[in-house]
């Protein structure tokens, strides 16, 4: 590696800028803050439904042939379900709290069918009854109306013998996004408090603790505001801003923990007048500072792949979670700086007894650097087989989307869909549609309608619907939407009964419904997944290349990544596609993890693990500098960056750990993979592996071919 050139850097200098002008910097902030937190109660307004549609697809296509051809059947059919314990549907107290209760609709937008003078609208032994009728709209449009039907249909059903619920796909997901709210509270009532804990017992000090958790606190209250204004035109929904909150406050400590840590070891060793202070932040800066910014934009990068997978809910994914790391990386190369300068000596106030304060003791952690140098195969193989074990289940995983209904027992919407699931079918809420167009298009599906007349799987045919040279059919079946037999059903059909049906190229037949959407979605994010890694491994070497001018060590730090982040997957897989955590994690395991999992999983997890990566091997490559020496600079940096690393990590395990205790099964995916990757990388790779392979590769670390170095920038500036 050859040497990079010395003196002031730019982030050096910004971080004199920011010392200088603190009290300018922080009053702009207070303003932006306010306007923010002025902001913030409209953003659950604008957020829409979840979209797993790939528009490209079958399912896209079907649904843009029904759009086009069936106008009238609406995106999606409203359900308004009534039921009574004690009337049946031809007693004439039943048939008056139908009539009321739809009479309360307004007549311009909801023109009901059924359920009397409507086959198959009343159940088997009369108790239920189902009215449907075409919802038409965007998601946020449909959704909105949800939510205004579900409050008129409350109202008139008060008083009534007969209860009336209204679902379908909008209602089910607009208390879907209710719950998903309810358990980001609870994550964060949980999750911030608990970090707090950790970083005063880390640092010692209550200001110190404090300073990460309001940058935090910030940059999520500021992202979540622009996430607010971007809702309506990028359609986005409420897991995905629960996911990027989740991720900004792990982020946000952790990026201002290594900021503040570092300007605290600074400021013990250059004294605390104003000089010394504003030293300490242009130093912590260049040097921590430089880490978080490096680490930042490997996030962005792992995030931005997921673009390339042609599925509306990765680009809200890739949205949410990089603007949340933005804001989180803005936050600390600006707030932060200027609150550092403004606190000074006294970011030292509030200090714990000696009793309770977390043990720094770098002593033993250059020892245990120290033991690992002497015995890194002993040591390292191990570790390195134990996390292969853990990836291995990966070769099973199967891709579903889980709906959330679980977590809706005490929803209107559940209400009903649970009432449509016993009377009518678990897949009555989300038929299976078949829309073909073409000279042979009503023929073809007659001939579909007889040959699967037969199949057990099928709970009900609707009635075939025409419209010019295009005719559809609805297919009911006996399993819910989100099922795996769902999936396979949809598989079978595409593949048999439909192939066989139309024979005439000519005419265009595609399946559809939420069945097939996400069968979609689960087949493009395994189509997709092997060039998303591909590109994120490669652009991370190539920008890991660049900052640390060396081929070895982002070799390295991408294939334990990777390894680590296969692992955590693996793990992810065991514990709820198998089910091994259902009586502990409280769930009913599906048989599939959500589609888009492994790939929001892998980014966000392979960004994110490279800040420790990044935060150590630059302690490593400092502590070279300064001695020369290879055996001396591993068990320093270690030493010196271990306790912060014990502490980020274990404060992210805490963040994405609280989403544990969520009720919604998407939710609780995510959250233990994020948690359990950042515990495996934080201790087994981080802590071990690391140093294990430095040890065994030596000088060669920082072996760099001289045409190389000639022709990278040099960004290393001390």
């Amino acid at each position: 590696m050859s040497d990079p050139p010395r003196g002031p850097s730019p982030l050096y200098r910004w971080g004199g800028l920011m010392a200088r002008y603190r009290v300018v910097v922080l009053a702009a902030w207070l303003g932006l803050l306010i306007a923010s937190a002025l902001f913030y109660p409209s953003v659950e307004s604008r957020l829409a439904a979840p979209d797993y549609t790939v528009q490209s697809s079958q399912s896209g296509q079907a649904q843009r042939l029904m759009e086009r051809h069936f106008p009238d059947a609406g995106a999606e059919h409203g359900v308004v379900v009534f039921r009574s314990a004690r009337l049946t549907a031809d007693d004439p107290a039943y048939r008056r709290s139908v009539e009321h209760v739809l009479t309360s609709l307004p007549a311009d937008t909801v023109r009901p069918t059924g359920p009397y003078g409507t086959p198959g609208q009343i159940s088997a032994d009369g108790h239920a009854a189902v009215a449907t009728f075409p919802m038409t709209g965007s998601l946020s449009k449909r959704s909105d109306q949800a939510a205004d039907l579900q409050r008129r249909i409350r109202e008139a059903a008060v008083g009534q013998p007969v209860e009336a619920y209204l679902t379908g796909p909008s209602a089910l997901t607009d208390d879907l996004s209710a719950v998903e709210l309810r358990d980001q509270s609870v994550a964060e009532a949980i999750g911030l408090p608990i970090a707090l804990l950790a970083l005063l017992l880390a640092f010692g000090v209550l200001v110190a603790a404090l300073v990460p958790v309001m940058m935090a606190v910030g940059a999520v209250l500021v992202c979540t505001a622009l996430l607010g204004l971007l809702a309506e035109p990028l359609s986005l929904d409420r897991f995905v801003t629960v996911v990027a909150t989740v991720i900004g406050i792990g982020i946000g400590i952790d990026y201002a923990l290594f900021v503040t840590s570092r300007f605290r070891e600074e400021l013990a060793r250059l004294g605390d007048d104003r000089a010394a202070v504003n030293t300490s932040v242009s130093i912590a800066l260049r040097t921590s500072g430089r880490t978080v910014l490096t680490a930042g934009l490997i996030v962005g990068v792992a995030l931005g792949s997921m673009v390339l997978i042609r599925g509306h809910i990765f680009m809200e994914i890739a949205v949410a979670s990089g603007l949340m790391v933005l804001c989180c990386l803005f936050t600390s190369l600006t707030a932060l700086p200027a609150l550092l300068a403004v606190l000074g000596p006294r970011v030292n106030k509030g200090r714990l007894p000696r009793r309770l304060r977390m043990a720094n003791d770098r002593g033993r952690w250059a020892s245990w650097a120290s033991t690992v140098l002497r015995h890194p195969y002993r040591l390292g193989v191990p570790a390195l087989c134990l996390l292969v074990l853990l990836a291995t289940p990966l070769a099973s995983i199967k891709l579903g989307v889980d709906w959330g209904l679980a977590s809706l027992t005490g929803t209107p919407s559940g209400k009903g869909q649970r009432i449509v699931a016993s009377s009518f079918g678990p897949g009555a809420v989300g038929p299976v549609q078949v829309v073909a167009c073409g000279p042979a298009a009503e023929p073809g599906v007659g001939r579909l309608v007889a040959d699967v007349g037969n199949d057990p799987r099928i709970a009900q045919l609707l009635p075939v619907e025409r419209s010019g040279d295009c005719a559809s059919v609805q297919i009911v079946t006996t399993k819910r939407v989100d099922s795996p037999e769902a999936s396979t059903f949809v598989r079978d059909l595409r593949s048999g009964p439909v192939r066989t049906a139309f024979t005439d190229s000519g005419t265009e037949v595609r399946v559809g419904g939420l069945s097939a959407q996400y069968v979609d979605l689960a087949d493009e994010t395994s189509g997709k997944l092997p060039l998303v890694v591909l590109v994120i491994l490669v652009l991370s070497f190539c920008y890991l290349l660049v900052v640390f001018r060396s081929v070895l060590v982002p070799l390295k730090a991408v294939l334990l990544n990777l390894v680590a982040t296969a692992a955590a997957l693996g793990s992810t897989t065991v514990i709820f596609q198998f089910g091994w955590g259902e009586h502990v994690l409280g769930f009913t395991s599906s048989g599939t993890l959500q589609a888009y999992l492994p790939v929001a999983l892998f980014a966000v997890l392979f960004g994110l693990s490279m800040d420790y990566e990044i935060f150590l091997v630059s302690r490593i490559m400092e502590e070279r500098l300064r001695t020369g020496s290879d055996r001396e600079a591993v068990p320093a940096g270690l030493a010196r960056t271990a306790v912060q690393i014990t502490t980020a990590a274990a404060i992210m395990v805490i963040v994405f750990g609280s989403l544990l205790f969520a009720r919604v099964l998407e939710l609780k995916q995510f959250g233990f993979g994020l948690a359990f990757a950042i515990l495996l990388d934080a201790t087994v790779v981080r802590l071990l592996l690391v140093p294990a392979v430095m040890a065994v590769a030596g000088g060669a670390n920082w072996w760099l071919p001289p045409w190389l170095g000639r022709r990278l920038p040099a960004v290393w500036k001390e």
